[in-house]
């Protein structure tokens, strides 16, 4: 399949009603072992509050996002609609705000999302450690361009 053409933009405020019905969308397809109350809990405001967004469209159709905490340079959200994954979309994005925080940067990834855990490796970022957290085991990922661009 052809990658579409992407456009990456920074958050702006008319995006905001598009971009959480994708979060909650997305979070309901992927988290499955979220009890409905957690799911009812989900907010795209609070969990992205402060955070720098990066927006991804094909065309006029929001493809995903990408919220980012600064002061980290921690990757805290990294959602795709379903009809954009597998082309490409997410490596691009990813690679995006990668290069937004000059090659180095870190993210959270529960374990029990296979298919993200195995999208991070694949991509070069390295398995720093793991914990728990009340929605379950996380792996904590760091990414450094210096170290993986061998």
């Amino acid at each position: 399949m052809e990658q579409p053409h992407v456009i990456f933009t920074r958050f702006k405020e008319s995006d905001r009603a598009e971009l959480a019905a994708l979060y909650e969308q997305v979070m309901r397809e992927t988290f499955y072992w979220f009890d409905e109350a957690r799911l009812n809990e989900v907010s795209f405001d609070d969990d992205t509050e402060n955070e720098f967004i990066v927006v991804a469209r094909v065309g006029e159709k929001l493809a995903g996002f990408a919220s980012v905490w600064l002061p980290d340079n921690f990757i805290h959200h990294l959602y795709i609609d379903g009809a954009f994954q597998g082309v490409g979309i997410g490596k691009r994005l990813l690679a995006n705000v990668v290069k937004r925080l000059q090659g180095n940067a870190s993210l959270k990834c529960l374990v029990l999302n296979t298919r993200a855990v195995q999208f991070y490796k694949n991509n070069g970022w390295k398995t720093i450690s793991t914990g728990d957290s009340d929605d379950g085991e996380y792996i904590l990922f760091d990414y450094n361009s210096q170290l993986t661009s061998d």
